[in-house]
């Protein structure tokens, strides 16, 4: 049993380090976290540990040789699009499946699930499948010389996070309104949340909903997965009889009962990959589960995953004391550095929270979840008047 358990045990260690990691860097510097562990842990695995690294390589010309290469590396999978991280993503969930249908499958229906259980199944499956397949696809909303008079359009200038009469200085087409460079695909999106190495592609204002519905999917996926397989080894553990299974226990000086643990780890040690499928999925749950909460929570608040940092950095602004409510009318928001506050004569009100600025994207949270499942072809007539 050792090897076995040493061997599923490795794994999953594995998986439990790489899933932390990728929580750190995405979720690291979201506001939620700041001033937690976790806004900690990103700053050194994201910017301590990568500058006490090139420190050391500084040293030596052999360092700096590794630090190229290193650097090459980099660039090859995270500089440009690359379908790696994609390979290995659909290859992991085709394994899964894989050892599901061989080892698990023949198990369903059993004394705890019953046979309806394959309707959900495959209809979660069907889904998961096809909305990652679409927003892999899906053209995310590229701005193109074509389409770049209806892309600046769609969206107000706030005048805070974007201005008007401002060019990409790689596309060299004009910037709309919640549009963002992705450096990896080398072109603007519209409402660009971020580039994904999952999809291989950058989500945005027309497959971000393809991005969520795969998300809830896969959420539920990971959840009636670990459930299905935990009736699976539950009903191998019945079956061998391990539920009824005694040792001898020389302190007590009588046989004693199997624990629920270990009966569970020697089924598990007979069947090594069924027990990394399940870690694997008890581990994704939580972690897909809050990320996908995250990602609606934004989408709620009328704000992308690039705005939020964006948003960030005006509550900095607010703090310093160089944010100003100007007109009257149709008043907006704009930053006046203090050494320019002098000579700037136009009537103003200085902003004393973030709570006092209004973000004219958030048009309500059903308004804005609404926006995102069938985002219009046009821009809403109710928008262009902020033009």
């Amino acid at each position: 049993m050792a090897i076995g358990l040493a061997t599923a045990t490795c794994i999953g260690v594995a998986i439990v380090a790489f899933a932390a990691w990728v929580f750190v860097l995405v979720l690291g510097r979201n506001g939620m976290f700041k001033g937690t562990a976790v806004e900690r842990a990103r700053a050194f695995v994201d910017d301590d540990l990568p500058a006490a690294v090139a420190r050391w390589m500084e040293r030596s010309a052999a360092a700096r040789c590794v630090a190229g290469c290193a650097e090459s590396v980099w660039q090859r999978l995270f500089g440009r699009r690359t379908a790696v991280f994609q390979t290995i993503a659909v290859g992991l969930y085709w394994a899964g499946l894989a050892v599901f249908a061989v080892q698990a499958a023949p198990l369903i229906p059993n004394r705890y699930v019953g046979r309806w259980h394959w309707v959900p199944i495959l209809a979660t499956l069907g889904v998961n499948m096809a909305s990652y397949a679409a927003a892999c696809v899906a053209d995310p909303g590229v701005v193109t010389p074509a389409n770049e008079d209806s892309a600046v359009d769609a969206f107000p200038y706030d005048r805070l996070l974007y201005f008007p009469n401002k060019a990409c200085r790689t596309c060299h087409t004009r910037k709309p309104a919640r549009s963002k460079h992705c450096s990896v695909c080398g072109c603007c999106v519209q409402m660009l949340d971020h580039h994904c190495i999952w999809l291989n592609n950058c989500v945005g204002l027309r497959n971000v909903r393809w991005f969520l519905t795969f998300l809830a999917s896969f959420a539920v996926v990971c959840t009636y997965g670990t459930y299905l397989l935990g009736s699976v080894l539950l009903e191998v553990r019945a079956q061998r009889g391990l539920d009824r299974m005694t040792v001898w226990d020389d302190d007590l000086g009588r046989a004693k009962q199997v624990s629920l643990t270990t009966s569970l780890l020697y089924v598990l040690d007979d069947s090594p990959l069924l027990a990394v499928v399940t870690v694997l999925l008890a581990v994704l749950t939580p972690a897909i589960a809050i990320f996908f909460v995250y990602q609606v929570r934004i989408s709620v608040c009328g704000y992308t995953t690039n705005e939020e940092t964006k948003w960030l950095n005006v509550a900095d602004a607010v703090a310093d004391g160089v944010v100003f409510e100007i007109g009257a009318a149709e008043p907006w928001y704009e930053v006046i550095e203090k050494d320019a506050q002098a000579s700037d004569t136009r009537p103003r009100r200085l902003v004393g929270s973030l709570a006092e600025v209004a973000n004219i994207y958030d048009r309500g949270a059903w308004a804005n979840l609404r926006f995102l499942l069938f985002p219009p072809l046009s821009a809403p007539a109710s928008d262009k008047k902020h033009h």
